[in-house]
């Protein structure tokens, strides 16, 4: 229903959240070199957060564990676990997470990170957000490939219209006179050569 990634993927979350029961939470994809997330939107539930939303997100620790093995991974004791050194200053407290990957190809190319669930994640909430990642990865997928069909028309309409400006050239040179190199007589429109004059 949607036309661009941004909207079908905060959709696709907000329904998981909804389903799990989830508060906080964001969709991120992987960088180009592969080093950091790239927030599309975070949700921080209504919790305080002052957390400067440009800040890279590296790689590491749970979400790492989820790129790398392209499973769902949740932690239920996430602020006594060793992942919170990694956490900036005036970041959301994280009572649990749980992160979805989102797989295109066989490849991790992002992750929906869930958080707060006012009771722990447990496996089936991890398979609910395993199918709502499944989701976003197709419609993210959809959406490159819509990219790659719009670039594809823009390309084929500047080719019909360099064709089309080639075209009337031709026309034009149709136009011109025939004339003969050696003699300088002109041909009419019966075929009869005609001296210029």
């Amino acid at each position: 229903e949607q036309k661009d990634f941004n909207t079908t993927a905060r959709h696709i979350f907000d329904l998981c959240s909804q389903t799990i029961g989830a508060l906080s939470g964001y969709i991120a994809l992987l960088s180009d070199d592969g080093l950091e997330n790239e927030v599309l939107f975070l949700e921080d539930g209504g919790l305080p957060c002052t957390v400067d939303q440009d800040l890279p997100m590296p790689i590491r620790g749970l979400r790492q564990q989820a790129y790398e093995s392209g499973q769902v991974v949740h932690d239920n004791a996430f602020m006594d676990s060793q992942w919170t050194g990694y956490l900036p200053d005036g970041h959301v407290a994280l009572n649990n997470v749980m992160f979805a990957p989102l797989v295109i190809d066989a490849k991790v190319v992002g992750l929906m990170g869930l958080a707060n669930k006012r009771s722990d994640f447990t496996e089936n909430d991890a398979r609910v957000a395993k199918g709502f990642g499944e989701l976003a990865a197709i419609a993210l997928k959809n959406g490159w490939l819509q990219e790659k069909r719009d670039l594809a028309e823009k390309e084929k309409q500047t080719l019909i219209d360099e064709l089309t400006q080639a075209l009337e050239n031709v026309k034009k040179l149709s136009g011109l006179l025939p004339i003969c190199q050696h003699c300088k007589k002109i041909r009419d429109d019966k075929g009869y050569w005609n001296r210029i004059e």
